[in-house]
């Protein structure tokens, strides 16, 4: 298992970690930890699984627990053992043989809480004090017993204490943990929000600094910005934070800047979090500290430019004028929230403050590393939340595959022996779309098969190449930068534009082992007067009546292109998938370019030579009544014709497959 830095840039990832600078612990290490179903507490789970420590988690359910870890890659259980309690009753809810497995630990990671900026202040208080009370009474209990090694409590960035001019963290009218102050402290006061769920994690940061003074246990807070997800996918599934920015900006619900200049939205990605937390933990003399996550200010994007940034990857206009955050803030209580979409609290996590970093930066030097910094993730987390915003109801992934990034392009892969099939989807499709394809191709040959996400399309941020006319190109670029990450040969497939796209990628390729196969291949007009007339609007005017198109309006376009009898469940949930999908201005967008290529290009653009040209199949439905075959295909290409429509590699995934594969067999 690796630790990954995944907001350090490309030459700072390449740097050796000396892990000799760090106090490493000898003796053995047992961690009592919550949250460790959180977004931050899986990854800490599987980077610890490099460590030798015994982990005791503090959970809820055991069996949800092993398969929420499962499937993020906690595979190995041998040293996990769960512990069931909750953090939002009297004494975590343990049984009394539990709360003595507890007492077994040496070091105690507290990063449990729901992520739940609109909790309500009862519910707020039951998760974050009851939770603080209940574990600090472990604590002391460790410390009386053996010896607690170090507390490590993860708590928002915003928290004023730890700082040079933090408030005090004790009042002489009020005991440790007391409940006798209701009124909100001037934390409160402090920001434009008036969210409990802050306003609590605060308070039970108070209440734990002052246990750990009285109680004379070590204790370092880490204090996570904005999350977000690890290097190389940024997959983010925790959508609240920037997530609800990004679902306001889709939606075109944000017409002016929060802020301005002088503020920020400061990030870090899950894994950099959890790569301090296991680095803590592996210290034998820990001196403890405060530990903010993030860059520093004058390293990040001010408002405007991470708005401006934010807009290009989503493919809207980005707002032009910025407004005090306690205007926007007031804007929202009053019923601003139903147009945005967003409550007035998903704001509180922008500010102007200049954080304190400096324990931070010796804490990351003894890591080997840097501040975090997050700007080559950002493309791909704003493209993973815009996708699971656009597709609300995805289904978990099929047993076998995987999320991960290849070159500049989100990739699902399965894993397998041999030579990859790499295969690439057409228009309104992603790579969720090529998976019965690929569970079928992985059954029948066990090689390898990764299933491509275009740029901008699924989860693949747009390409770089912004250049008008150029997005066929920078759909090519993108493509071989997958490609370049295969050491070897490989068997390329391509759907429809998609096999325009690869062909192109061979055309421009020295490479002499590369197997190709076509399957529908599109580089001509549309033979549908419609699509071609629409495909002739200004791309804003065809973007938006893309995004504007009903499962049921994909699903008779989709008809009438097809003269074969299609499997009526599967074409429904095609077309409702492709509906979802467009409804991202990102996504409406790519589609809209390629449909403005397939219709204004010259026909000979894509092109084989002989060489190439003996290493490819063509395969074409003879019910497509959507497109016509190409006509310059080079006559040493082999082809083969089937009975069906322009989609068969979705609705014939096990005979395509079955095809495929005999091709290679003839081949050798």
């Amino acid at each position: 298992m690796i630790v990954h830095t995944s907001s350090f840039s490309n030459l700072e990832r390449k740097t050796d970690p000396n892990p000799a600078m760090n106090n490493m612990a000898t003796e053995s290490t047992t961690i009592l930890m919550t949250g460790s179903t959180g977004f931050i507490g899986k990854e800490a789970v599987k980077q610890l699984g490099d460590t030798e420590a015994q982990l005791l988690l503090l959970v809820r359910s055991e069996s949800k627990a092993r398969m929420v870890l499962n499937e993020y890659g906690v595979t190995d259980f041998s040293r996990i053992t769960c512990i069931q309690g909750d953090l939002s009753a009297p004494g975590l809810g343990l049984t009394k043989a539990d709360r003595e497995r507890a007492l077994q630990a040496n070091i105690i990671i507290h990063a449990g809480g729901t992520m739940d900026v609109t909790l309500q202040p009862k519910v707020a208080e039951q998760i974050f004090m009851n939770g603080a009370r209940g574990i600090v009474e472990l604590a002391k209990d460790i410390q009386r017993i053996h010896r607690l090694r170090h507390f490590i409590h993860v708590v928002g960035f915003m928290s004023p204490y730890g700082r040079k001019d933090s408030p005090s963290i004790s009042s002489a009218n009020e005991d440790v943990g007391g409940k006798s102050n209701r009124q909100k402290s001037w934390i409160s006061k402090a920001f434009h929000s008036e969210s409990a769920y802050e306003h609590m994690k605060f308070e039970a940061d108070r209440y734990i600094r002052q246990h750990a003074e009285q109680h004379s246990y070590v204790l370092s807070v880490v204090n996570p910005s904005t999350v977000v997800g690890p290097y190389p996918t940024g997959a983010t599934e925790q959508t609240g934070g920037i997530g609800m920015m990004i679902q306001a900006m889709r939606r075109r619900r944000m017409p002016v800047i929060p802020g301005g200049l002088q503020h920020w939205l400061p990030l870090v990605s899950n894994d950099v979090v959890s790569q301090t937390l296991v680095f803590l933990t592996q210290d034998i003399n820990p001196s403890g500290g405060t530990y903010p996550l993030l860059s520093k200010k004058s390293d990040s994007p001010d408002m405007k430019e991470l708005i401006r940034l934010l807009a290009a990857e989503l493919d809207v206009s980005a707002p032009r004028w910025s407004l005090p955050l306690s205007m926007i803030h007031a804007a929202m209580k009053a019923g601003g929230t139903k147009i945005s979409g967003i409550p007035p609290e998903s704001i509180a996590f922008i500010t102007k403050q200049d954080f304190e970093v400096q324990q931070t930066e010796q804490l990351f030097q003894r890591m080997g590393q840097h501040l975090p910094e997050v700007s080559q993730l950002l493309p791909y987390v704003t493209a993973d939340l815009d996708y699971r915003f656009s597709y609300p109801s995805q289904e978990e992934m099929p047993p076998g595959w995987t999320r991960t990034r290849k070159g500049n392009l989100a990739v699902l892969v399965h894993e397998g022996q041999g030579d990859p099939w790499v295969i690439v989807h057409g228009l309104m499709s992603s790579a969720d779309d090529m998976i019965p394809l690929g569970d079928a191709l992985w059954s029948m040959t066990g090689n390898p098969v990764w299933l491509v996400d275009l740029a901008g399309f699924g989860r693949s941020p747009v390409h770089r190449n912004r250049g008008k006319g150029m997005a066929f190109k920078g759909q090519v670029e993108a493509v071989r930068s997958v490609l370049d990450e295969v050491q070897g040969p490989v068997k390329l497939v391509g759907h429809s534009v998609g096999a325009a796209i690869a062909a192109m990628v061979i055309q421009e390729s020295v490479r002499e082992d590369i197997q190709f196969a076509m399957l529908q291949p599109v580089w001509g007009a549309s033979k549908d007067r419609m699509q071609r007339l629409i495909s002739r609007f200004p791309r804003r005017m065809l973007q938006g009546l893309l995004s504007w198109m009903t499962p049921q309006q994909v699903a008779e376009q989709l008809k009438r292109a097809d003269a074969s009898e299609n499997n009526p469940i599967l074409l429904d949930d095609y077309a409702r998938r492709a509906a979802s999908g467009l409804k991202s201005p990102r996504i409406a967008g790519v589609n809209a370019d390629l449909l403005h290529w397939i219709q204004s290009h010259s026909a000979n653009e894509v092109s084989q030579i002989r060489a190439d040209a003996q290493r490819t199949l063509m395969v074409w439905g003879t019910n497509d009544q959507g497109y016509s075959r190409p006509e310059n295909i080079h006559s040493s290409v082999q082809h083969v014709e089937l009975p069906y429509g322009h989609q068969f590699p979705l609705f014939q995934a096990e005979e395509t497959a079955s095809l495929l594969v005999a091709w290679q067999m003839n081949r050798r």
